[in-house]
């Protein structure tokens, strides 16, 4: 049976074409830590030299590109790569090796097996026996065969399509082994070396492939900038598993779906006319190739599984080495004789201990046993995914359908397995390979290609595929299943229809619900999601009905304004009044929520949030006494730890919550029944809930016995990005509340924050600029004056950014520009460099990385890393976070990331902790209070900064090492001031003398200069710096860069690309993430379906009436688009105007008649002081700068009429 194989490549910019890239400064990906050879490009890259040598052949320069390793992937030419022995080898032990790789060469390591259990060496002192590994590498090649195995080119993680806290495999490209060369060797290596490390082998393996012959690459260099072709071409593989470890095997199953989706990109490439290959021709190879591959996956790539799980492993080899269709039947027919006793082995080869084997064979039930034998076989599973869905226990693994159900329609183990961990996945097509069979294998198939249980399973994995939604228009669903389906076989098609889902409802009911909106559009929700929806709409709405709680004792304003009152506040004195005045505010807050049952808490950072919730929580138990139970709760670690700082309360996240009372599989996925209900509380917080996604948040729900819970109250801010998961639970929950029960909704609008910076005369521009960003505020169809004024507002701080732009805006805002990036670095730099000798009041120092050092503690001599944070939307290109973080560590950090680090983190690097090590899985760290090495909690998004190892300071060891093994790290948290959590191996022993479990920092650790928006969240810093590149990207939304403004303290600086284009575009509402989430939590209100995919609605060709109201902010507005829409006027919506001087205006329109361009302004509420006053001086600035472009109209009852003889008067 052929196996074939996947290939990691370093990205490169230009198609692995054996060049350097033209831009080899914008290539940050090749250095990544799952690039391959990342690490070592990293450590040896010469960007000067590809620099100066862009986009030359690398057989022009030998041995000068590291990056030749995998980038002559596709290149025509033979070149010459130079490999260094490692780095902890002195230098005498060995000497570098020159590979010379032939035309069509990459080079690969299958990390996976050199690193099994196996190869752990028995020698003290020693970790691994290399002759074993050797063993195990030379095995895993000598699997694929040259002519016949294929081979998929991938790229790792880092890549540009691994975005929005997303990582992201891949393809791209294909081809035939043609040659797997043998191992190569370190020149001059010692006996010492040989003895040791198995000869002093290469691992890195070149693998030579028959392009251009047979295969392709798809052309993503040549559409880097135009994401609506990448969407069309993009390969991310279904199943991740087989594209792990540099190299893993691909089955036959796996590689179909691969070269179906091949087939799709060249198709799409086709359709655009692309040149790059001989598309025609390539399409031809690719339909070849899946005849061939559906030949040889033969009817039962499961088998060797179900052997497994049989007891009869001894068997797997024999079977798996037959290549003759014809032999494997004959096997599985002796199999089967054996397990029914009639025979006692299988073509000559016995089982040793066969008696147990067909005894526990033949206890299972009846339908078991036809499972195993002949369904699951069908099926390209792992023997451990078939063990699961077999169990008792496959709960465990998200399964909750009966055996029996899984025969009647073995689809199910698609539509439930969800496996322990994220690569460990059942996709769609392995179950559908063996349920509609080649018709070649003689095989009777499970269903027909039409059948509803098909449509269903169909249906599931495209809801699967849009996780923001709750649900989705049927014809649309529709049309990508039988999109999927032309692709495939003809034995496999089908066209199905609407009225499908008319017919056999009882099967389409089992997972999904189906569901018309008013004018009988037909909707599908997976059906758990369904339940999840009403299971929040039936809490929510049981809590909002009971009557307003009891209280044993009087609550007062004052009391509250007591609670809230900082005694030790600076506003006392300095802005008393004002001060006052939010005290007031905040306590009718606390006066309006406290008796409800239900209750919302909605404010920016700075508002109070966290001191109101004390204030609550302090009159709830005055008021209650001893029966006043809490249970505090939020979504992250960060974020209960912070509560229960705050509040003196204890907290816990929600999982840790679920977990504990049973609501959590061993998968981590939610239960949705069988958990324990607590009963020993009677008030409930949530913080942070805008973050809380609808599974989380229902399953949460059902752990509750609300008969003994008196009051919820959820916190949070709904301006914040939504959910990385499905739907928009507390968005949805405060609209419903405002328009049902407006009484249980609080909102702080007054920022404590902004009012200090005011009072200190230290600006107000971070809560003028967030304000600008707030989604909630952008469209109000009723209030036309509140909307003129946030236009108003917009323009006059654009004007200021436009005037004052390089340099400080307000004394807390400064908006710098750049173009390049080279641009961008340097202003990054002196930034930073004016900013910190600010903070420090230091002049005179010997380095930037002394600069920074100091400008992070704090004046008791305490690191605080929370002091400067740089964001960015974006991980990748030099303006991402990746890129960023490495910049910054050679800048700031240069003496000790230049001369060692531990997986690409050296000492005082600033870090950020990405993995939750709960009470179930706790961190090692020093306490120095106790002066021992303990278990400890740390959770994702937690920062920190590296400290040396007790080890490496005692005698300065640190200076007589060449690589470090272990570091530790003091995180900012207040409740770790204590603790130094420790990192690598050796760093610590247990009581036994026997060193603790080593702690990976891949696993764990990333660099921390630069964070993502979704990083920063439910953080805060003193100084933020955001990079805003000029880019249309879906990433990019109106809460990203309101989440991003809000994390600052102190002070945001602005780093935008070119112009205020990009930030003036993020205030539109169709940039909102929120609004454009389709949910039913409370009500059925599906949006338009072209709003969920369209990106610039007024600047594309793709302007619809029916949108206007969505994306504009009057009523008055809303006419006047329609009619530019109808009458065919091109036009534009809010485009940034500037004029010579610098100057700038928001135009409502910019429109264009007989080709000339005019701005076109509506006029409304000229009643209020303030709106006349603006509209009048910008009036004059057209009439100065763009005399007789202007149009105008005004608010009033003739509107329509009035804009349509503008219209017809221009035209």
């Amino acid at each position: 049976m052929a196996v074939h194989m996947s290939l990691r490549l370093a990205w490169h910019s230009d198609g692995w074409n054996g060049h350097i890239c033209k831009r080899p400064c914008e290539n940050v990906y090749c250095v990544g830590q799952h690039s391959y050879p990342g690490e070592m490009i990293a450590e040896q890259r010469d960007l000067d030299f590809e620099t100066a040598h862009a986009g030359e052949p690398y057989a022009a320069h030998p041995c000068r590109a590291v990056c030749a390793l995998s980038g002559n992937a596709f290149g025509k030419e033979a070149v010459q790569v130079q490999v260094a022995p490692p780095s902890w080898w002195g230098k005498e032990d060995a000497d570098a090796t020159v590979l010379t790789l032939p035309p069509y060469t990459a080079c690969t390591w299958c990390y996976e097996a050199m690193y099994k259990k196996d190869v752990l060496s028995a020698v003290k002192g020693k970790t691994y026996d290399y002759d074993k590994r050797q063993r195990n590498a030379e095995a895993y090649f000598a699997q694929f065969e040259e002519g016949k195995s294929l081979v998929f080119y991938y790229a790792g993680y880092s890549n540009p399509f691994s975005e929005n806290e997303e990582d992201n495999y891949i393809i791209v490209g294909v081809s035939r082994i043609k040659k797997i060369d043998d191992f190569h060797y370190y020149e001059n290596t010692t006996e010492e070396i040989k003895n040791e490390y198995a000869g002093g082998v290469i691992w890195q393996k070149p693998v030579t492939s028959n392009y251009p012959e047979e295969g392709l690459a798809i052309p993503y260099w040549k559409y880097m900038k135009d994401e609506s072709v990448l969407d069309r071409i993009a390969i991310k593989p279904l199943h991740r598993s087989p594209f792990k470890y540099g190299s893993r095997e691909v089955s036959n199953d796996d590689a179909i779906e691969i070269i179906h989706q091949l087939i799709n990109s060249v198709d799409a490439l086709m359709e655009i006319g692309d040149d790059t290959e001989n598309w025609e021709e390539r399409k031809k190879w690719l339909g070849g190739v899946l005849s061939e591959l559906w030949r040889a996956r033969g009817p039962y790539p499961g088998f060797a599984a179900a052997m497994v799980n049989m007891g009869l492993e001894e068997l797997v080899q024999h079977y798996i080495a037959l290549t003759d269709e014809r032999d494997m039947k004959c096997f599985r027919d002796e199999v089967r004789r054996l397990m029914a006793g009639d025979q006692d082995e299988v073509l000559g080869h016995k089982v040793a201990d066969l008696r147990k084997a067909r005894r526990e064979f033949l206890l299972r039930k009846e339908e078991e046993q036809r499972l195993l034998f002949d369904i699951l076989p069908r099926f390209d599973i792992s023997a451990d995914q078939m063990g699961y869905i077999l169990s008792e226990e496959r709960e465990d693994v998200s399964m909750t359908a009966s055996v029996e159900e899984i025969v009647q329609n073995p689809y199910i183990i698609f539509e439930q397995y969800q496996g322990m961990d994220s690569d460990d996945t059942i996709p769609f097509y392995k179950i559908d390979n063996g349920i509609i069979v080649s018709p070649e294998y003689g095989l009777e198939n499970l269903f027909d290609a039409g059948d509803p249980e098909r449509l269903r399973a169909l249906c599931v994995d495209e809801l699967n595929r849009v996780a923001a939604h709750s649900f989705g228009r049927a014809e649309t669903i529709l049309d990508s299943v039988n999109h999927r389906l032309d692709r495939m076989p003809e034995w496999k098609r089908y066209t199905f229809r609407i009225k499908n889902f008319r017919l056999d409802r009882d099967i389409y009911d089992k997972a999904l619900y189906l569901r018309e909106d008013d004018k009988k559009d037909l909707y599908l929700y997976l059906r758990w999601v369904y339940e999840d929806e009403r299971q929040v709409e039936s809490v929510f709405t049981m809590l909002a009905e009971r009557p307003d709680i009891s209280l044993r004792m009087a609550i007062t304003k004052e009391k509250f304004k007591s609670g809230l009152r900082n005694p030790e506040s600076k506003l006392n004195e300095t802005a008393a009044r004002q001060y006052e005045d939010i005290l007031d505010k905040q306590a009718d807050v606390c006066m309006q929520i406290f008796s409800k049952p239900i209750c919302v808490l909605s404010g920016a950072a700075g508002t109070g949030k966290t001191t109101v919730i004390k204030a609550i929580v302090e009159n709830i138990e005055r008021v209650h006494g001893q029966a006043a139970g809490f249970l505090l709760m939020a979504p992250t670690g960060k974020a209960a730890e912070r509560m229960k700082t705050q509040t003196e309360k204890s907290s816990s996240t929600i999982h840790s919550f679920l977990a504990g009372n049973g609501w959590l599989n061993k998968n981590f996925t939610m239960k949705r029944k069988g958990g324990s209900k607590g009963q020993d509380v009677n008030t409930i917080i949530i913080d942070e809930c805008s973050m809380i996604d609808l599974n989380l948040f229902a399953t949460l729900l059902r752990s509750i016995n609300w008969n003994s819970v008196q009051r919820l109250i959820l916190v949070g801010d709904p301006n914040q990005l939504p959910p990385i998961g499905r739907g928009k639970v507390f968005s949805d929950t405060i609209e419903w509340l405002k328009r049902e029960y407006p009484e249980n909704v609080g909102v702080l609008s007054e920022n404590i924050r902004q009012l200090v910076n005011r009072a200190e005369d230290n600006g107000c521009g971070i809560l003028d600029l967030a304000e600008l960003f707030i989604q909630e505020k952008q469209s109000d169809m009723e209030d036309t004056a509140a909307a003129d004024a946030l236009k108003r507002k917009k323009e006059e701080l654009f004007t200021k950014i436009m005037e004052n732009g390089n340099g400080d805006i307000d004394k807390d805002l400064a908006v710098y520009f750049w173009r390049e990036q080279a641009d961008l670095e340097n202003v990054l730099r002196d930034v930073l460099t004016k900013d910190m000798e600010t903070m420090t009041d230091m002049r005179d120092y010997s380095g930037p990385d002394k600069l920074w050092q100091q400008a992070i503690r704090r004046e008791d001599g305490t690191s605080n890393p929370d002091a400067i944070q740089i964001i960015s939307p974006y991980r990748g290109e030099f303006y991402g976070t990746n890129a960023l973080n490495v910049w910054m560590q050679n800048n700031f950090n240069p003496y000790w990331s230049h001369r060692y680090h531990l997986d690409g983190i050296s000492y005082f690097d600033k870090v950020i902790q990405f993995r939750n090590r709960p009470k179930s899985d706790m961190a090692y760290a020093y306490n120095q209070e106790t002066r021992a090495v303990e278990q400890h909690e740390v959770y994702n998004g937690e920062i920190g900064l590296v400290l040396m190892h007790p080890f490496d300071l005692k005698d300065k060891r640190y200076r007589r090492i060449n690589t470090i093994e272990r570091f530790q790290v003091a995180f900012s948290n207040k409740n770790r001031q204590k603790l130094r959590y420790n990192y690598g191996r050796e760093y610590g022993r247990n009581d036994r003398g026997r060193y603790l479990p080593e702690q990976k920092v891949q696993e764990n650790l990333e660099l921390a200069y630069a964070i993502s928006v979704h990083k920063s969240q439910g953080s805060e810093f003193d100084y933020v710096y955001i990079v805003i590149p000029k880019r249309d990207s879906h990433l990019l939304s109106m809460e990203l860069l309101y989440t991003a403004i809000t994390r600052a303290q102190k002070k945001v600086t602005l780093l935008l690309q070119e112009d205020i284009g990009t930030l003036a575009a993020l205030g539109h509402i169709e940039k909102s993430a929120v609004r454009r989430i389709n949910s039913s939590v409370f009500a059925f209100h599906p949006l338009p379906e072209e709003l969920l995919y369209i990106q610039n609605w007024y600047a594309d060709e793709k302007k619809l009436a029916t949108l206007s109201e969505y994306f504009v902010r009057s009523k008055s507005e809303v006419i006047i688009a329609n009619m530019l829409v109808s009458e065919e006027v091109p036009f534009v919506y809010e485009e940034p105007l500037y004029a010579p001087d610098g100057t700038m205006f928001l135009p409502d329109f910019t429109v264009k008649f007989r080709g000339e361009t005019y701005y076109w302004e509506h006029v409304g509420r000229l009643d209020l002081p303030d709106y006349r006053a603006h509209w009048e001086s910008k009036e004059k600035w057209y009439e100065k700068h763009f005399p007789g472009k202007l149009i105008v109209t005004y608010e009033g009852r003739e509107l329509s009429r009035e804009a349509m003889e503008v219209i017809r008067g221009y035209r």
